[in-house]
């Protein structure tokens, strides 16, 4: 129960951050797998162990409110104060998933190179149509309405499609569409309590849930028909999410080198801690 509220706070805490894969932290904590199966079998008509995978889903989706909610001004205190260093904690993290993954899901299955180059390739083009982070952006609420809330469904199901797989950040994608500072403010706002926020909120979280089961599914049936591909380009979307988030529009003397190593060890032992005793 431990490790997978843990695993579910890692990515409610990956999801704020645009660039950060939640489906990432799932695989540091070696519960992404086990994800996977859960959400695909939870629908089986024939499933002897559906209440051990709802327990199982609902201990993870506890795990990411407490991170979404809990850490988010955690995490705002350090990147308003040591954004590069807390970048470099990511890279770590994310780089020293990568062996996890490897012994974890490929163990028995030899890389094919040119599909991780594909995965590696995506992550690419994603990371160059992202839009500058760095603009402040409070957008206006709209009036609801029906095709309002179906295109928060839509928004949500691309965003929760995206958020599951390994290396891919759901917060980068509503970035690109467009749609990311809109989300962050209606979240910013939730305890207003207006209903003009919670609907599109809600309809937007059913989406989400919908683009994860269908991202389940797409994985799912992946792996039973190409196991070895589908792999092999999940680990390309990790391998080249380490290298779109090192931060390279930085002024870097010795203590900042310095600080961002420690940084990205730090990051690596939280790694190894977490497989280690979880």
């Amino acid at each position: 129960m431990i490790k997978n509220l843990i695993g579910g706070i890692a990515v409610g805490i990956a999801n704020i951050i645009p660039g950060v894969s939640g489906g990432t932290m799932m695989v540091i904590l070696g519960i992404f797998n086990r994800m996977n199966e859960a959400i695909s079998d939870i629908f089986k008509v024939h499933n002897d162990h559906r209440k051990e995978d709802i327990l199982f889903l609902a201990q993870v989706l506890l795990g990411a409110v407490i991170g979404l909610v809990g850490f988010a001004k955690v995490l705002s205190y350090c990147f308003d104060n040591f954004p590069t260093q807390t970048m470099y904690w990511f890279v770590g993290l994310v780089a020293f998933s990568i062996p996890v993954f490897m012994k974890q899901e490929m163990k028995e299955v030899k890389t094919n190179w040119l599909f991780l180059a594909i995965g590696m390739l995506i992550i690419f083009v994603i990371s160059y149509l992202s839009p500058s982070k760095d603009a402040v952006v409070n957008p206006s609420f709209p009036a609801l309405s029906a095709g309002y809330l179906v295109k928060m469904i839509l928004i949500g199901m691309i965003a929760g499609f995206s958020m599951f797989l390994p290396g891919v950040s759901g917060s980068m994608i509503l970035l690109i569409i467009g749609e990311y500072y809109l989300f962050k403010s209606l979240l910013a706002n939730v305890l207003s309590f207006q209903m003009n926020i919670l609907i599109p909120l809600a309809f937007m979280g059913i989406g989400i849930l919908l683009g994860i089961v269908l991202a389940a599914k797409l994985i799912t049936m992946l792996l039973n028909k190409a196991k070895r591909a589908t792999l092999s380009v999940l680990l390309g979307l990790v391998v080249a999410s380490t290298l779109v988030l090192i931060p390279i529009h930085t002024s870097y003397d010795f203590m900042m080198i310095l600080s961002s190593l420690a940084a990205f060890l730090f990051g690596g032992l939280v790694v190894y801690l977490i497989n280690r005793f979880a």
